[in-house]
């Protein structure tokens, strides 16, 4: 599907059609149970229109919307596709919209938008009324500046708009804690403006969306990356290593500080997309972290 911010013509084509469904299908029930005047003394199509509007009006919760921030990258394109998987209605926004370095049908299920999390006029605003759940998959490497700037203020400033919005559930893509001696942290000598912002989202999260929200916490993800006509196979490293790690208590050893951070076992980009889609839009899915352990279970 294509779309923009402003228009999103295909999702109302997509409206359109769910209509014609809907009220063939309702008009078919009123077929079958008569036309004749009902206990209430309403007629058969009175009852007919009634349900359509109830079924329409309840679109979204028949089939709820995912929004997907980065949802053309390595680990956004995994989120749509589990979101999809379960049946949702799946729009992606991000800078450049459609991705030109992935093939699948899947593509064309996804509503491609091109929009810019950053943007202080948030021209994506309307599209997030009505979703179920919002998954942001925002981050960067760069300067301090630049890396607080998206893993940080972009994520926040979804996060805003969508509690705004009234959108019930929000789950971002964050970071795995590392241990440090002494009370020291990761965002203190090291990617400062990544870890950082990432932790600082998690805090707004917290404040936004207190039973709602879910922050994932991923270490190496691995998987097949597209890096423009490339794809990097870090499934190559990853996937041994996950399975080495797996006769150890890592959970315990990923504690010892410093040393720990290599007992952190690595999740593929699968699992860490079923997960976050899944925290978005299942209820069930308690607020607050979802560490790499967690995380894996969704493989």
């Amino acid at each position: 599907m294509a779309g923009n911010a402003s228009g999103l013509p295909s999702k109302e084509a997509a409206d359109e059609a769910k209509a014609a469904e809907v009220t063939s299908a309702v008009a078919s029930a009123g077929d079958a149970s008569g036309s004749g005047a009902g206990a209430s003394g309403g007629t058969g199509a009175e009852a007919s229109s009634s349900t359509a509007a109830e079924n329409l009006s309840d679109y979204d919760t028949i089939v709820p919307r995912l929004i997907v921030f980065g949802g053309n990258g390595y680990v956004g394109s995994r989120v749509c596709q589990a979101g999809l998987a379960m049946g949702a209605a799946v729009t992606s926004v991000s800078r450049s919209g459609r991705p030109r370095n992935l093939t699948g049908a899947w593509l064309d299920s996804v509503e491609w938008v091109q929009g810019d999390a950053l943007d202080p006029q948030a021209p994506w605003r309307g599209m997030l009324k009505g979703a179920a759940g919002v998954v942001s998959t925002l981050g960067t490497f760069g300067s301090n500046a630049l890396m607080y700037r998206v893993c940080g203020e972009a994520n926040m400033n979804v996060m805003d708009v969508a509690a705004e919005a009234g959108v019930p559930r929000f789950a971002f893509i964050s970071v795995h804690d590392y241990k440090f001696p002494a009370g020291w942290r990761a965002q203190d000598f090291l990617l400062r403006g990544y870890f950082q912002g990432k932790r600082d989202a998690e805090a707004h999260m917290a404040a936004v969306y207190p039973t709602g929200g879910v922050a994932l916490r991923p270490g190496f993800i691995y998987g097949t990356r597209a890096v423009g006509t490339t794809q990097v196979h870090l499934g190559w490293v990853g996937a041994p290593l996950k399975a080495a790690l797996s006769i150890l208590p890592t959970r315990s050893l990923a504690n010892i500080p410093i040393v720990g951070a290599g007992f952190v076992p690595p999740v593929s980009v699968e699992a860490v997309g079923k997960a976050a889609a899944s925290a978005a839009l299942d209820p069930s899915i308690p607020p607050g972290t979802m560490d790499v352990w967690q995380i894996g279970k969704f493989a």
